[in-house]
């Protein structure tokens, strides 16, 4: 293995290491939240606005930090993202009363706001166009690994003397850690830019240097293909945030499972995705259709959803559940990824990337208030499962109608580069 590969592969899994401490704090909240409601007396409501908040600064801050990592460097800005959650989930665990623990849950949130644009950024610019696929798969594999982390570590650590704070603050910990792993192991984009462009030899040679126009320039698509890339990003994200906020808290309080169980349950969901996302990632680069995974997986997963309060049985439960992890929003990710990364030049991906994370981000803060308030209002949580799933059939046809807005604008060339399309560009 050449040395270039080995140090791609060792940031890809650095960063992987990030999307599964980042995903392990979100769902250690929802392995926590019964505690945390019986803890200070908490409605439904107000559970699912502790949920949510975490997502509000989560999105106001999405398009700053594409701003601000672009302008100063990705690496800079993921890092300083870590540190701030490292404070967040610190004072969670130390909150005397529920609006303390609300304040720590939107610092936290704020901490992560930084690393979807920025990792985006520096994969899709570190790692060779061929493996820039798989590379985002790797990486948001570790996202299934850590929702699994976090709905089973929390439950465990939380059976401690300390309690529902003790998972909060041991992720804090490892927050800080991970801030080293990134100086040491994954470079900054704007560094790699400015060598390759200094020593590129030929056109070849040069960095991303995929999408170009008859005159040189990176085309601008229609803003068209961006709104439909950001509502199928929106849909998706829905469900699965559904999932990974409630899912404990209804399998206990609804369908009358054991806290150990409730908590097991879901992590057969997220250890399903990971494996799924990593194959989506290697059948990407390999598919001549790249809207094939997406088109077989978004009308299961949807099934998969809606099917959940419907399962008369716990196995047919957990085999809804694991259907759900095989085909849901992770392993779509990598295509919608490739997309918006495919339609932006290096230096702007950042603020691309943060554009594209907002509708997610707004899902994020959507879904788990909505639910809550939902089921409050209709004594039952069952609709809420049926709209996640009708909406990834939305978001299916809206990410195809992306697609073949993309595909008017580019088209291959005889040299097996992808050349700007001579139809003129609608803004």
């Amino acid at each position: 293995m050449q040395k270039s590969s080995r140090n791609w592969i060792t940031s890809v899994l650095v960063l992987a290491s990030g999307w599964l401490l980042l995903y392990a704090t979100r769902t250690v909240l929802s392995s926590a939240l019964k505690d945390i409601g019986d803890y200070w007396g908490l409605s439904q409501s107000w559970l699912g606005i502790l949920s949510s908040s975490f997502f509000l600064s989560y999105t106001l801050l999405q398009i700053p930090s594409g701003f601000l990592a672009d302008k100063f460097g990705s690496r800079t800005m993921l890092m300083a993202g870590f540190v701030v959650q490292s404070v967040g989930l610190i004072l969670g665990s130390l909150s005397q009363n529920h609006i303390q623990f609300l304040a720590s849950r939107l610092l936290t949130g704020m901490g992560q706001a930084t690393y979807f644009a920025c990792q985006q950024a520096i994969v899709s610019i570190l790692l060779p166009r061929e493996k820039k696929a798989l590379g985002a798969a790797l990486t948001v594999a570790g996202a299934g690994l850590g929702g699994a982390l976090g709905f089973f570590v929390g439950k465990i650590l939380s059976a401690g003397s300390y309690g529902w704070r003790m998972p909060f603050t041991a992720l804090g910990v490892l927050s800080m850690v991970f801030v080293g792993a990134v100086l040491l192991a994954v470079p900054e984009p704007k560094t790699l830019m400015k060598a390759a462009q200094s020593t590129a030899s030929n056109q070849n040679d040069r960095l991303d240097d995929t999408w170009k126009s008859a005159g040189g320039e990176t085309p601008k698509l229609s803003p068209t293909f961006l709104v439909y890339m950001c509502v199928a990003h929106f849909m998706t994200m829905y469900g699965f945030y559904l999932m990974l906020t409630w899912l404990p808290y209804y399998l206990e309080t609804v369908r009358n499972l054991e806290g150990s169980f409730s908590t097991t349950i879901p992590v057969i969901m997220s250890l399903v995705m990971s494996p799924a996302t990593v194959l989506a990632g290697l059948l990407f680069g390999k598919l001549k259709d790249k809207t094939l995974i997406c088109r077989i997986a978004l009308p299961i997963s949807a099934f998969a959803v809606m099917i959940v309060p419907l399962a008369g049985s716990t196995a047919a439960l957990v085999l809804a559940l694991a259907t759900y992890g095989a085909t849901g929003k992770l392993v779509i990710d990598p295509s919608l990824v490739y997309y918006v990364g495919e339609s932006s030049p290096p230096e702007k991906r950042g603020m691309t990337f943060a554009v594209f994370n907002v509708a997610g981000a707004v899902a994020m803060t959507v879904a788990p208030a909505v639910t809550g308030f939902v089921a409050q209002a209709t004594g039952s949580f069952n609709g809420s499962f049926y709209i996640a799933g009708a909406f990834n059939l939305v978001g299916l046809a809206c990410f195809l109608a992306g697609v073949r807005i993309f595909s008017n604008y580019t088209q291959p060339a005889a040299s097996g580069r992808i050349i700007a399309s001579e139809q003129k560009l609608v803004h």
